[in-house]
């Protein structure tokens, strides 16, 4: 992914170049490609360039609309033929080998932000409109691309990494309680527009900033559609109009170069190398295409890698197993090569980046199937409920008895009803019962006890009749939070991670999809793609990985493994954790705790890496 930094004085003071070239080199390991900077009068920015395709980009930024708009980010439009078509007449559209910027530069001129709801991709941006002395920053609606924020007396600086913001003059070191103690609940950051970081926020996943005259609003621009159900004449109509839309938004993201697909032995990366490998054979590039497959031997009896080097031979391409002959949880985080932008929750983080860099060896363009289970294994009791309340019997006896009949079973319901009567007699599941080794004042301060009973008792969104699990998912931030962690910034590595599957125009597709039968054992994926892969993969059930070594991975086990570390706490640990009575989980009988309680580890690592270099008060 590409680098950019911007700033606005809000004082109309000019902006330093020495500044600019500084901040520029310190973001030069996002961009092999080429470093830019430029100011004009109280404005400013860097742009660390990585050429990836196959759609044009602007090598060099801002990019400017007439005289009025300055455009600058980390983008990468998609279904563009469709919004050439939706802009207009013909004298008015841009050319078919236009970049990104220019396709939305062209677009924000006919529609103002409106345009946020025509465009398809990913992209983290910011724009600005010299007449009305106005920035626009978004970043949109899945997020894999990040941007953060800061606003300090008349300056306003953002960028796509962390790090950056925080070595600016004026910026707090200063940690934000309440993302931390978010994050020792394993509660998510519930204040999406939080950092680890008191001064600086980050901008959700579709969300729109506004700053003007010193003052910066957020708003959400893109909430998704409520359709009725899509009913199609004939079965297979449904899955001819899935392998029609996985062409296209593979195609969007497939530049013909070196390309690497992260495969595992399942559906969903299976789908998406079957049609990278068609289009690549199609264009000549099928030798340029490399699937890879990280094996979790021998911590675990994983058969995901002799899956996987099944579909690769079906395909034809090139395949190669990233394995490790040790497995250690929570190696090295609070070293150098280990130290993450924010708190992480991976207790392997070296060991994935060693794997990006192998990765990143062959290309700089990964695909994956990230995003294939959110529908594809939803729920069927929303259906169930959605057709007894409209009294559709003949649906209802349609698909649920077609199911019957054809599985010689009942579709799973995944009501949730086993939490519900857990919750009725108060059964608790040891991930459920509130951590007793809170610091008391850090405690009180972020009212966490209230957070917590909140999170817990929160009912899910129901705003969509048919997928209420996945459509909250797609509104709550939770893969903008989960991809961040895949950026530059985190990997150390100028490597671009696309996801196909959570393309918008495929998500649309699926809502409306009747849960049953095809949302159930991802029905729809498995019909698409029999001829294109392995019968024994399409007919492949989800399988979890077999205990091999996991003695290892027993959270009890993992915290004597580290007990020197733990007793040799940072100081700014005890502002959050009571560390005698954490360190009393050590006695508790083995196989009793919980991965919640390793939270405070996790967060110790963390602390001394960035202790270690003196960046926190």
């Amino acid at each position: 992914m590409s680098g950019f930094f911007g700033v606005v004085r809000t004082d109309g003071a000019p902006v330093e170049e020495r500044f600019l070239r500084e901040i520029a080199e310190d973001m030069r390991f996002r961009g092999p490609d080429g470093l830019h900077t430029w100011s004009e009068k109280n404005i400013g920015g860097c742009f660390a360039f990585m050429r990836t395709g196959p759609a044009a980009q602007a090598d060099r930024q801002p990019v400017r609309g007439g005289e009025r708009y300055l455009l600058w980010g980390d983008m990468r439009l998609d279904a563009r033929e469709e919004l050439r078509e939706e802009l207009g007449e013909e004298e008015f559209r841009i050319g078919a080998d236009a970049s990104s910027e220019e396709y939305f530069l062209r677009a924000w001129q006919q529609w103002g932000d409106g345009a946020l709801n025509k465009v398809i991709g990913d992209f983290s941006l910011a724009l600005w409109d010299s007449h009305e002395q106005t920035l626009w920053c978004a970043r949109d609606f899945i997020g894999p691309r990040p941007f953060y924020y800061v606003h300090v007396g008349e300056i306003f600086s953002f960028a796509n990494s962390l790090e950056l913001l925080r070595r600016l003059p004026g910026v707090s070191s200063e940690l934000d309680e309440t993302y931390l103690g978010d994050f020792l609940l394993e509660t998510g950051n519930a204040d999406p527009w939080r950092t680890a970081y008191r001064d600086i926020r980050r901008l959700p996943a579709g969300n729109l900033l506004r700053l003007k005259d010193g003052n910066a609003e957020v708003r959400r621009f893109r909430t998704l559609p409520v359709e009725e159900p899509l009913r199609l004449k004939r079965p297979e109509d449904y899955a001819e109009q899935y392998r029609l839309l996985l062409r296209a938004v593979v195609k969007d993201r497939l530049p013909k170069k070196n390309v690497t697909i992260y495969l595992s032995g399942g559906l969903d990366s299976g789908a998406v190398s079957a049609m990278a490998t068609q289009l690549a054979g199609e264009s000549g590039c099928r030798n340029m295409l490399k699937a890879s497959t990280v094996s979790w031997k021998p911590l675990l009896e994983d058969c995901e890698p002799e899956a996987a080097e099944l579909t690769a031979q079906h395909l034809g391409i090139a395949h190669e197993i990233l394995q490790e002959e040790q497995i250690v949880p929570f190696e090295q985080l609070d070293e150098a090569d280990g130290r993450t932008p924010e708190p992480t929750l991976e207790p392997f983080v070296v060991r994935q980046r060693k794997q990006w860099r192998k990765l990143a060896a062959h290309s700089n363009v990964v695909l994956n199937g990230h995003g294939g289970d959110d529908i594809a294994i939803g729920q069927s009791w929303p259906y169930l409920v959605y057709l007894w309340k409209r009294r559709e019997w003949r649906t209802l006896a349609d698909d649920f008895g077609g199911y019957v009949l054809r599985y010689g079973r009942f579709p799973p319901l995944r009501g949730g009803f086993r939490t519900k009567i857990r919750r009725i007699l108060k059964w608790e599941e040891p991930s459920e019962v509130y951590p007793d080794w809170f610091n008391e004042e850090f405690e009180a301060r972020t009212k966490l006890r209230e957070r917590w009973k909140r999170y817990r008792s929160s009912s899910s969104n129901r705003g969509h009749p048919l997928h209420p699990n996945a459509y909250e998912a797609y509104h709550d931030g939770f893969w903008g939070e989960i991809l961040e962690t895949e950026d530059a910034a985190w990997t150390g590595v100028a490597l671009e991670m696309r996801m196909p599957l959570l393309d918008l125009r495929v998500i649309l597709y699926l809502l409306k999809l009747p849960p049953v039968p095809w949302c159930v054992n991802k029905e729809i994926v498995r019909v698409a793609t029999r001829n294109l892969l392995p019968a024994e993969i399409v007919q492949r059930p989800k399988t979890p990985m077999v205990e091999g070594e996991l003695k290892d991975m027993d959270p009890h086990a993992i915290k004597m493994r580290h007990i020197d570390t733990a007793e040799g706490a940072c100081r700014t640990l005890k502002r959050f954790v009571n560390f005698e009575k954490w360190c009393e989980t050590f006695n508790a009988p083995k196989g009793s705790l919980t991965w919640l309680d390793l939270r405070p580890l996790s967060l110790l690592k963390w602390l001394k890496a960035v202790e270690n270099a003196k960046g926190i008060k």
